[in-house]
Order: C-alpha cells, then structure tokens, then sequence
C-alpha cells in the first residue's frame, strides 16, 4: 500500500511539473514562418546552453539552407505528396494539429507529429527513447510504412538528377547527395 501511495505522489508531481511546463510553453508561444528565422544569427535565449553539433556535422548557413529545402521537398515521400513541413508545421511549433498525421497514399498514422521546437536539447528521439541522434531519426519517418514508405538510397537518386540539389549538396558536404548528406543537412535544419 505505501508503494502504491509513494507512487500516485511520484504521477500527481509529474502531472503538476508537465501542466506547468506546457503553461509556460503555451504563453512564450509565438507564430513565425520558416523564412523568418535567420541561421547565421541564431540567437540563444538567455539560460539555455548553446546548441551542439557534432563534429560531422557543424553548423554552416549552406547546411541549413540544404536541410530547410529537404525539410519541405515532397521528395523524400514515395508518392511526393508529403514532405517533414507537411506534419511539422513551423506556424504550431514544428507540429501537428491532429492526433495522428496522414502518411502517403492517405494512409493513417500511428503517432502523432510532436513539436520540434528546441529539439536541439532532447537527448534521444522518439517516444520509445530508442534513437539517440537527428541524423539517425530522419530515417524513421522516411522508411516507415504509414508515413514516407521510401528508401534513402532511393531518395539519393532521385536528388542526384536534379543539378541544384547536386550543387547544394558539394556547397554544403563536399560530395553528392547520398544518406550522409540527406540526415545531416536534415538534422541540421532541425537543431535550430
């Protein structure tokens, strides 16, 4: 009985710390557009730790701008009919405001979008906890069945015959788009 009691303590605490966490998240809150935000002057809010990018992967204004294009291409979708921006909608915090997003075909989801707002500071990704890296995570939604259905390799292609994305692609990683580049221009964008 005393655990049972140490226990609903522990859930009510949590509850009470996750409605004040979202109080304080509903009222900083405030609408702005993709174009609006400005890379090369990030600006860090006071108290929050500088954001780290790892060592493959550092920061550049032509990375950003490449993952901010594959962030809203339709291309990573088998059918081009949905891109990341599709479900992460930057005017509701990079989410979504349906329980659970549509995929390709029109086919349910089975999860919802959550916000990528400051997703910077998550130390794994996923609800599950089970991926440890954005540049890992980008490949969930794009393998996965009831979302993107597609390949990476296959994405590669298709962006290796369109000459800007190849251009882009030697500007920002020095090499054709291939997965390396898809997941880390990807993770780019998303870590700001």
């Amino acid at each position: 009985m005393e655990q049972s009691n140490r226990f609903i303590k522990y859930r009510w605490k949590q509850s009470a710390w996750s409605a004040l966490l979202l109080l304080f998240v509903l009222v900083g809150c405030e609408k702005f557009s993709v174009e609006e935000i400005n890379p090369s002057k990030l600006v860090i809010p006071e108290g929050f730790p500088n954001v780290d990018f790892p060592e493959d992967n550092a920061f550049s204004n032509t990375r950003w701008e490449l993952g901010k294009r594959l962030f809203n291409d339709p291309i990573l979708s088998i059918d081009s009919s949905i891109s990341c921006g599709s479900c992460h909608k930057p005017s509701i915090a990079f989410s979504d405001d349906v329980p659970l997003s549509s995929g390709v075909f029109n086919r349910p989801g089975v999860r919802n979008s959550p916000t990528l707002a400051n997703v910077a500071y998550n130390p794994y990704f996923l609800r599950e906890g089970s991926v440890p890296t954005l540049e890992m995570q980008v490949l969930v939604p794009i393998q996965e069945h009831n979302e993107f259905n597609h390949n990476i390799v296959a994405i590669a292609e298709q962006l290796n015959w369109q000459q800007s994305y190849v251009s882009q692609s030697q500007e920002a990683y020095g090499r054709n788009p291939d997965a390396f580049v898809i997941t880390r221009a990807l993770a780019t964008f998303q870590r700001t």
